[in-house]
């Protein structure tokens, strides 16, 4: 076996070991003891209409829904006031437990109620710190050194531009200074013009690539930190003129729907969105069976789906 194909058996050992572990159900003694459960789980996102947060969702359901468990999803709007509010209306619904995406507000108030009520609570993708029974992230800072690191060493790009999410976010500062340590590690400058900072939408994809397309020197590459800000930048990239990947390579954290069917095809990687919806579950069915068991920090490894729109001729996953 390769040294690239031993770190890929070992990051899908670790993905498969770590599901294993989490796998908690709670036992029907466990049950028996909460006589006023609902059988409820709230769910909270930023933005219901996300295909990562609706993937998620769909991880998350599918282990409740096996250990006799309904969700009851909350919008939040990429608001904090909402947010704080969501998980309020849940816990007066007396749910079981909460799994939340923060939008960048409500530890406070999750912190508080998960105390008053005793409510097991999660945070996943976009953490608090130092509140609730588990977090559950992706390996946001590996996973875009993968991405520099394959334009820089693979194909030979310098000037290398990141499209970001919002900085107050854990998948915002993380995946920039997974780019930046990507960067350094390359041996690569980072120029603060190629850094721009977006708000996941399709929209900041299109206002900041064009915004990179009009530096003198601009980058011949764009790593993108979400799928809908890279719809964004290819939208204006085919707007502009300019031919991906031969004028300008670009690669993506996470996987738009149909990314392999774009054209050219997109480099992105692996989509663990299901995952991590799911292992953030086992957290709830375990901190409900387990009442005194110490929070869990669960990262989430990344492997890489090579396409044609960073420069390969194939696709492969690394």
């Amino acid at each position: 076996m390769t040294g690239k194909g031993k770190v890929a058996a070992s990051t899908r050992r670790r993905v498969q070991e770590s599901a294993a572990l989490l796998e908690y159900q709670p036992s029907e003694a466990a049950r028996s003891l909460r006589t006023h459960a609902t059988r409820t789980i709230g769910f909270v996102v930023p933005d219901v209409s996300s295909i990562f947060y609706a993937r998620a969702l769909k991880g998350a359901q599918h282990r409740l829904a096996a250990a006799g468990y309904q969700v009851i999803l909350m919008d939040a709007d990429e608001r904090p006031d909402r947010e704080e509010a969501a998980i309020r209306s849940l816990a007066a619904r007396r749910v079981d437990g909460l799994i939340v995406c923060s939008s960048g507000g409500g530890g406070t108030v999750a912190r508080s109620i998960a105390r008053r009520h005793v409510l097991p609570l999660v945070f996943f993708d976009n953490v608090v710190d130092g509140v609730g029974d588990g977090r559950v992230t992706l390996a946001n800072e590996s996973g875009m050194r993968l991405l520099v690191g394959h334009l820089a060493q693979v194909h030979g790009h310098r000037r290398i531009g990141f499209l970001g999410g919002k900085p107050s976010e854990t998948s915002g500062s993380e995946r920039l200074a997974g780019y930046r340590l990507g960067m350094l590690a390359s041996g690569l400058p980072v120029d603060e013009r190629w850094v721009r900072a977006g708000d996941w939408t399709v929209s900041a994809g299109q206002v900041e690539t064009l915004a990179l397309l009009d530096i003198v020197e601009r980058p011949t590459a764009i790593i993108s930190a979400d799928a809908a800000m890279t719809l964004g930048a290819l939208a204006q990239l085919r707007q502009s003129g300019v031919r991906v990947p031969s004028e300008v390579a670009i690669c993506c954290f996470d996987e738009p729907a149909g990314g392999a069917l774009l054209d050219p095809p997109l480099t992105t990687l692996v989509s663990r969105d299901r995952e991590i919806g799911d292992l953030a579950a086992s957290l709830v069915l375990r901190a409900l069976e387990h009442a005194d068991a110490a929070p869990v920090d669960v990262r989430i490894p990344m492997e890489l789906a090579i396409r044609r729109s960073c420069g390969c001729v194939s696709d492969t996953v690394a």
